[in-house]
């Protein structure tokens, strides 16, 4: 797409929250909807009519690509949460993987179902959704700091058992999200989220990643995700890049290099910050404290408003190209849909 698109969603100051799961916590049976794609379809609809914006984007389940790469394996459904890898897996697995068809799954059968449905119609853009392939990495071996950190300090993978078993997984990950990703571009995605929330100064000591220019951040997170950008490039859909984690200037300015169209970052980077280290071309969104949302005591209605007015000023004053919105879309607050879209509704709604 031209760029331009979101340039001007900027200019206009649309509000994107990530809250397609809020909306389908509304329908009287959300888990079904997840597995009909005219249901789901129906529920990112109304979220973007809900927000007056046209981003159609799906619920953020980021536990898809690695149901399906372990199913592609043959991992009793049971085990797959669980599941991680204690030696580097073959070449095996990833010759599953291209030769797997995603639509198995029947939550992203429904997910490309939805994106089809969105397609075609001529107020959304349908937007695809996929952990990163550093962030799915890391759910799949017991200790990722240590083999990264190891990298860093030269071990090679020969001589590094730890190293070896996460780039031997590293690769059959990008594999995976790279097939996720087609699938959600054939489908009508014109624009696909890529979520990398591990790739963060927890993962990756700040210290060595000064210390080696950066590149042990480069070879594990920037440079699988510049292949999976090739994709994009190739088939016209655009580059959604969210990283809600702690980053420090080194990790924004090479995010920058993939050139998304959008950098979504958390609340842990002041966006102002964030800025100079990204190119105006790039769209920054975010970044509220939504994982906060749930608590009265700690985010009561009136600090949401504090700090959206700080917020808007501050990029205001920066110059950047900017759409407020959320940290990531509420997984991990059952129960609290109510409170938390109450906030919501409270920084989309405020105008300073």
């Amino acid at each position: 797409m031209d760029r331009r698109y979101y340039l001007d969603l900027a200019a206009r100051g649309v509000r994107v929250p990530i809250a397609a799961h809020l909306i389908l916590h509304e329908q009287p049976d959300p888990e079904a909807a997840l597995r009909d794609g005219r249901k789901l379809a129906a529920v990112i609809r109304e979220t973007a009519r809900r927000f007056a914006h046209p981003l159609a984007l799906s619920v953020m389940d980021l536990t898809l690509e690695k149901e399906l790469m372990l199913g592609a394996l043959g991992i009793p459904p049971d085990r797959i949460p669980g599941y991680q890898f204690d030696a580097p897996p073959g070449e095996d697995l990833r010759d599953r993987i291209r030769g797997m068809a995603p639509d198995v799954h029947p939550r992203f059968r429904a997910n490309c179902e939805a994106l089809s449905i969105l397609a075609a119609d001529p107020d959304c853009l349908p937007v695809g959704v996929s952990i990163g392939p550093f962030s799915l990495a890391t759910k799949l071996i017991r200790d990722p700091i240590t083999p990264v950190f190891l990298a860093g300090a030269g071990q090679e993978s020969e001589s590094a058992g730890e190293v070896a078993v996460l780039q031997a997984v590293l690769a059959a990950a990008e594999e995976m999200v790279g097939a996720s990703c087609r699938a959600q571009i054939r489908a009508g995605a014109r624009a696909v989220m890529i979520c990398e929330p591990a790739a963060n100064a927890v993962f990756f000591s700040p210290n060595q990643v000064r210390e080696t220019g950066s590149k042990i951040f480069t070879h594990f997170v920037i440079e699988p995700n510049r292949r999976l950008k090739d994709i994009f490039d190739s088939q016209g859909c655009d580059l959604i890049l969210h990283d809600c984690g702690e980053l420090i200037p080194e990790m924004i300015a090479d995010f920058a290099v993939l050139d998304p169209a959008v950098l979504s970052l958390g609340s842990p980077v002041p966006l102002w910050e964030a800025a100079p280290h990204v190119p105006k071309t790039t769209v920054l969104l975010g970044n509220l404290p939504t994982k906060k949302f749930y608590s009265e005591d700690e985010m009561p209605v009136e600090k949401v408003e504090e700090l959206t007015r700080g917020l808007l000023g501050r990029m205001r004053a920066a110059g950047h190209p900017f759409i407020l919105g959320s940290e990531c879309d509420i997984l991990s607050m059952p129960g609290y849909e109510r409170v938390i879209m109450k906030k919501v509704l409270a920084f989309h709604r405020l105008r300073d």
